[in-house]
């Protein structure tokens, strides 16, 4: 399965130097977010393990460190890139031990931020494919989580209680619809995730779950 574009999410509340970032990077080849806080940053549906993080370590509201140890317990896999125009040694160790890819301190030459975010996007791409949840590698998950996002209501009720063995007419009767229905539904449900069989279906659920257990709490 071929690596999806990479996203990097840049977070910066000063607005000229995120604009700035932002031009460097497309400038560069990648494909960019920007942010004016992690807050907004948290706010977005965004799938892990598809890009990285540029973030600046002062930060109105969380801190670019906070938003660190928050991904961190969150089991949260996106490579992350901390730039400050001052931190303490003690900051520094903490932020390299927790993971960072690196800490750049300002002003920094552009292409020491462009050979860190390819570090970054390696990482992520080593993350994508070799990693697995329930058997399921990355590549495969995450590509059923953004499919996943993509049923309306309906279609994510009738696809629980196919999980649940539900026979076509349980399901009718459970949804007071027309065995049609549930049947045009069922045929959507399978068609949007690139499922054959309802086992296959359950398999990928259980691995979506496993995932997201397995994350520290």
């Amino acid at each position: 399965m071929p690596l999806p574009e990479l996203t990097i999410y840049v977070i910066d509340d000063d607005q000229t130097v995120l604009q700035a970032l932002v031009h460097l990077l497309e400038t560069s080849g990648y494909h960019t977010r920007a942010f004016l806080s992690a807050e907004s940053f948290l706010a977005e549906p965004i799938l892990p393990g598809l890009g990285c993080i540029i973030t600046d370590l002062k930060l109105d509201g969380m801190s670019g460190q906070d938003l660190q140890k928050w991904l961190v317990t969150s089991g949260y896999q996106m490579p992350l890139i901390v730039v400050t125009g001052h931190a303490t040694v003690d900051v520094a160790v903490e932020i390299m031990e927790t993971g960072a890819v690196t800490l750049l301190q300002k002003p920094y030459q552009p292409d020491m931020l462009i050979s860190a975010v390819k570090r970054a996007t390696e990482r992520a791409a080593q993350w994508y494919y070799n990693n697995s949840a329930g058997g399921v590698p990355n590549a495969e998950l995450i590509e059923f989580r953004r499919r996943l996002s993509e049923l309306n209501a309906e279609e994510r009720h009738v696809m629980r209680l196919m999980i649940g063995g539900l026979s076509n007419k349980a399901i009718s009767a459970e949804l007071a619809c027309s065995m049609r229905t549930v049947d045009r539904r069922r045929s959507r449900v399978l068609e949007k995730l690139d499922v054959q069989t309802v086992p296959e279906l359950a398999r990928l659920c259980g691995a979506v779950e496993q995932d997201l257990v397995s994350r520290p709490s």
